[in-house]
Order: C-alpha cells, then structure tokens, then sequence
C-alpha cells in the first residue's frame, strides 16, 4: 500500500468522524427546534458551521490526495472513489469500497435529518408569518355611536415593519 492510499485511508476516516459528530449535532439541533429553544440553537449553528469549514478543509485534502495518487499512478481520470480502487490491490480497495459505502450510509442519514429539520424551520417560519399578518391586518373601530359615524371612525392598525425584505 503506498502512502499516498494511507493518506486517502486517513482523509476518509477523519472525513466519517466529521460527519458522525455532524450527525450527532442536527439530531440535537432538530430537538432545540421542537422544543423552541432558540439561544441553544444559535449556539448549535455556530458550532455546525465551524464543523462545516472543517468539512470544506478536509475535503480539500481529499481531493489533494486523490490528485497524487493519480499522478503516481498515471492515470488520466477517474469518475469516482470506487473506479479508482481498480488501480490498487485488493485489501486497499476493501477498506476504501468499505469506507465509502460506511460515507454514503451516514450523509444519507445526514440528509434525511436535515430535510426534517429544514420542514421543522419551515413550519415555525410559516407560524411566525401567520401571526405577523393577523396582527397587522385586524382593524380597530372608532367609539363613535351618533350617526355621524364615517370611515374616518374606522382605523386599521398600522404595519409593525416598515422595511420589506
């Protein structure tokens, strides 16, 4: 095994342990949005975006590794991880299929928590939007009880924004 594969080896497994502490974090994120607890919320997020850079930083390694080994290897191009495995022997092209399949298992796991997170804040947002425009839409009447009332009697209440997004 050369020590380009060993490096590949490592990527990939500091690249799993990432994403399984990434796992853990939106399953707790998904609770701070059930249980409305928006402090630990924002502290989640900007915990989940320093571990996003980190994923940024270690796929760059990967993709650095996976540019060596190419060029050791000579070969021109490869599709995918697992088309790359045909160049090397058989206990490194185990452990990789194996790291990979491992990788796609836990990002779909990944997906699927973030897909219901992402309905969760969606949900919340919608409640938010609801109320804001029933507040804003209700209208007052005026006290008047002669029959001079008008519509001057009659007042909407004012927007509580003034700027659009």
């Amino acid at each position: 095994m050369s020590k380009s594969i060993e490096q590949l080896i490592l990527a990939l497994n500091k690249e799993y342990e990432i994403y399984q502490d990434y796992l853990v974090l939106a399953k707790k994120k998904r609770d701070m949005v059930v249980q409305g607890n928006m402090k630990a919320l924002d502290k989640l997020t900007k915990k989940e975006q320093n571990m996003i850079a980190n994923m940024g930083k270690i796929e760059k390694i990967r993709i650095t590794i996976i540019g060596n080994i190419l060029f050791e290897e000579k070969i021109d191009w490869v599709e995918n991880i697992t088309e790359l495995t045909n160049y090397f022997d058989e206990s490194s092209k185990t452990e990789l299929i194996n790291l990979k399949e491992n990788l796609g298992i836990l990002l779909q796991e990944i997906k699927h928590i973030n897909e219901f997170n992402s309905k969760l804040i969606q949900q919340s947002l919608d409640y938010i939007d609801f109320n804001v425009n029933l507040l804003t839409s209700v209208e007052l009447k005026g006290n008047t009880y002669g029959s001079k009332a008008d519509d001057k009697d009659l007042k909407q209440r004012p927007n509580l924004f003034d700027a659009k997004i």
